[in-house]
């Protein structure tokens, strides 16, 4: 007779006693007669496995993975991969209790293994065995979310202990036991209810590996100094130099667009974002686009702000416009200067908020160009701008700015109201005159296809517009673009600028400047830091650990191929990146702090690199120094490393820095690459004459443009770029497929667009 005892409430540990009277048993007929209760350890066990759910890159509902108590104090144990590289994500326990991580408290990225901090006390403990005296054949059971189907439980044995990369003295534990996405993380338990393994890798079928639990024993005893979630969530973390968030609530940042989600701590779920700026003097204009989740929320502008929860407000609610001065706390402290319903405000859409604060105390309001509030009132003279939330439903914002007046186009304007006011007139029968509506009764039955017919050509024309405005925009960026690298002197280009406006091809919602901005502002904060009369080596150095180390850029593990880490403006936002991308921004920051930097493009990787200066040589007689920065992986390497990261042997020509216009070049290429992957060819025409615009005498682009416009049945433009070629090389083998296809062409009425 088998008897199972908890022995202690902190851990669940399972002893096995043989009563004393029991008749003597072989091995199999006592395995047969008294087979293990795993129910019984399965049930026991689940109160200490939780199911750990992160998000992607932008923010939404990312992977499912498992994870398990090794401390009573709120320590969770998983896999690194689970986790993610500076991600978001959270703990659920099989009660259904959900905590959002407090801190990091140990990463062995070589291991896979994390330990994560919770606040919460008393929970339920999984002890961890000794892996070292595994044997094959041995039973085991996992706790896990494969497929994401909650703590589910499996069986199986442990198949071996050995090395997956023979002599890197790493033995996993190999198991004969269903492992599926989701399974990551899962506590593999031996029979006794102790932790022996951590799974983390399929390898097909049934079998897999898991990590041993020594390895996360010696994790667990190394003295860590923990990783704030603050410090850690880079992905949509709000910039620290130019918001401060008031009243709690969670706001994010990301490709240039301002999230608010929640309830804030003031009263009716009020939170505030604060811009750090500088105030400009009165009179001044400040004004934000913002959306709303839903109607009954609020959200707009916040002037005249003490820092607390004393400000004016000006906001959509319930679909009216409202003027409100926040003199404390609560309701009773509020006097709502005025309401007003107006057509000018469009629900459920983006909308243009602005505010005029004059030296009179007059506050002037607008909503989409048309003045909304006209009032005057002096409670409050002076303090920060910023974004105001109420209520329960999120809001978005984007294109915030202020300045001492906007510039104005009165043309534009009066075509914008004009335009606008035909077609409400038109769209609502209510607005129409009796002959009017005579006339459309007039034309019996057909009138109400008429109608419809007229509507989807508005939506064609729409559609068309739409198109057009945007492949406007994209020749306006790409004209940008090829003026900021069009410079004799290679030190005059702003490479920040350039990789930010090709971010600009894609994603219009973000103000370029005040990204400059920010590099100024980071790098002022770095200088800070530097001692003085400190050498261009040391200065380096403190850039490296402030960059990478104290501020979290990073290189992306997870979502290598997301377009966001070829956007400048994201990589900045989320401090992650491309081994170009983040090359960049270390590039510019150097330049910012007088520490000369350039990039190296090696093959498959990108590095950055100090060639030490003339003024610093002075009183050596040896050839410059050279240090080489691996910005992806954020720490300074050898030659001998950088040939171990490329796979590659590679030579001195190799680290020869890289000309401006080539890095921009091949940050395009891994846009178009990216853009391959996600079978998008009309973003990947966008990166392609953004390089021939750049670069004409690229052959090879030309030649991809001429067979994708050939391929969408364009052309005109596909014989243009043919002429192109043929004209610039007549002589070129690569000549013959190019005539061919001309030929076809010219069949066809192609003729070559001018």
């Amino acid at each position: 007779m088998i008897a199972v005892t908890l022995l202690a409430p902190s851990s669940y540990v399972l002893a096995i006693e043989t009563e004393t009277n029991s008749p003597k048993l072989s091995k199999l007929e006592w395995a047969k007669r008294n087979a293990y209760d795993f129910e019984h350890l399965a049930s026991l066990t689940e109160p200490s496995v939780v199911v750990v759910e992160s998000v992607d890159r932008t923010g939404r509902k990312g992977g499912v993975g498992t994870g398990f108590v090794v401390s009573a104090d709120g320590v969770i144990a998983t896999n690194f991969h689970v986790i993610g590289e500076h991600r978001d994500f959270s703990i659920r326990f099989s009660n259904d209790q959900s905590y959002r991580p407090k801190s990091i408290i140990g990463i062995d990225r070589s291991r896979d293994l994390a330990l994560v901090k919770i606040d919460v006390e008393n929970l339920p403990v999984l002890e961890l065995g000794n892996s070292d005296k595994l044997v094959p054949g041995e039973a085991i059971l996992s706790l896990g979310n494969p497929l994401g189907y909650g703590h589910s439980v499996s069986r199986g044995v442990i198949a071996g202990l050995r090395e997956i990369e023979p002599g890197d003295g790493k033995p996993m534990v190999q198991v004969a036991i269903p492992i599926e996405p989701g399974s990551s993380g899962s506590p593999v338990l031996n029979l006794e209810g102790q932790v022996v393994a951590i799974l983390c890798i399929k390898t097909g079928g049934a079998m897999g590996f898991g990590v041993p639990a020594n390895a996360l024993r010696n994790l667990m005893n190394e003295n860590n100094d923990p990783i704030p979630m603050k410090k850690w969530l880079t992905i949509g973390a709000l910039d620290e130099l130019e918001w401060k968030p008031v009243m709690d609530g969670s706001w994010t940042q990301r490709a240039g667009i301002i999230k608010s989600i929640g309830l804030g701590s003031g009263f009716g779920g009020r939170m505030l974002c604060l811009h750090l700026g500088e105030l400009p003097d009165l009179p001044y204009e400040l004004e934000v686009e913002v959306k709303l989740d839903n109607e009954s929320g609020a959200a707009g502008l916040a002037f005249h702000s003490d820092g607390h929860d004393k400000h004016y407000g000006f906001y959509p609610t319930n679909g009216s416009l409202r003027l409100t001065r926040f003199e404390g706390p609560n309701v009773l402290n509020w006097t709502i200067l005025k309401t007003i319903d107006s057509s000018a405000y469009n629900p459920n859409q983006w909308n243009l908020l602005k505010v005029r604060v004059e030296e009179d105390g007059r506050i002037r309001c607008y909503a989409n160009g048309e003045e909304i509030i006209d009032m005057q009132d002096l409670f409050f003279t002076r303090g920060r701008i910023g974004l105001c939330k109420f209520r329960e439903p999120s809001a978005v914002f984007r294109n915030f700015r202020f300045s001492k007046r906007f510039p104005k186009s009165e043309a534009t304007s009066k075509v914008f109201n004009r335009v606008r006011k035909i077609m409400r007139n038109q769209g609502n029968s209510k607005d129409l005159s009796q002959a009017e509506m005579q006339s459309l009764l007039d034309l019996g039955p057909a009138s109400p296809q008429a109608i419809n017919d007229y509507a989807l050509e508005l939506e064609k024309k729409a559609k068309y517009a739409k198109e057009l405005s945007n492949e406007v925009r994209e020749r306006l960026v790409i004209s940008d673009l090829v003026e900021s690298l069009n410079h004799e002197n290679e030190k005059s280009v702003d490479l920040l600028k350039s990789a930010l406006l090709i971010a600009r091809l894609d994603n219009a919602n973000f103000d370029l400047s005040s990204y400059l901005r920010r590099a100024d502002q980071i790098a002022k904060k770095i200088r800070e830091k530097f001692p003085s009369n400190s050498s261009e080596e040391e200065r380096l150095r403190i850039l490296v650990f402030q960059l990478f180390e104290e501020m979290g850029f990073h290189g992306s593990t997870l979502d290598y191929h997301h377009r966001s880490n070829s956007y400048m403006n994201e990589v900045m936002d989320d401090r992650e990146g491309l081994p170009i991308t983040l090359s960049i921004l270390f590039i510019e920051l150097a330049n910012r702090l007088e520490i000369p930097v350039s990039g190296v493009g090696l093959p498959g990787h990108f590095i950055a690199m100090y060639r030490e200066s003339p003024k610093q040589m002075k009183k050596k007689q040896s050839s410059p120094k050279e240090i080489l920065i691996d910005a992806f992986g954020g720490k300074i390497i050898d030659k001998r490393e950088a040939a171990q990261i490329t796979g590659i042997r590679l030579n001195e020509l190799d680290f020869k820095p890289t000309p401006q216009k080539e890095i921009i070049t091949r940050m395009l290429r891994n846009l178009i690459q990216s853009a391959d992957h996600d079978q998008d060819q009309r973003a990947k025409l966008r990166y392609i004459d953004a390089i021939l615009a750049i670069s004409p005498e690229d052959r090879f682009t030309r030649v991809m443009r001429t067979m994708i416009h050939y391929g969408n049945g364009n052309f005109n433009q596909a014989l243009k770029d043919i002429d192109i070629l043929l004209q610039k090389e007549p002589e070129s083998h690569e000549n013959g497929p190019l005539l061919e296809i001309r030929s076809r062409l010219i069949e066809q009425g192609a003729s070559v667009v001018r």
